[in-house]
């Protein structure tokens, strides 16, 4: 089942909170652009925060 959600703010919060709260969701399944580690130093990196702090399984995909 696809469960989708609009949200604002911090991207990466907003995706553990939807995923961990009643949801119960298994697992995460999020996108990677593929920066390179220079730019993610400056930007970061939603997705390597989703894996961080994530107490579920989290797939990246490119």
């Amino acid at each position: 089942m696809f469960n989708g959600k609009i949200a604002r703010g911090e991207i990466g919060y907003n995706i553990i909170e939807f995923a961990h709260g009643r949801n119960n969701f298994d697992m995460i399944v999020i996108g990677s652009r593929g920066r390179s580690s220079t730019k993610e130093m400056f930007f970061g990196s939603i997705s390597n925060y989703v894996i961080h702090t994530s107490k579920i399984s989290v797939v990246i995909v490119k």
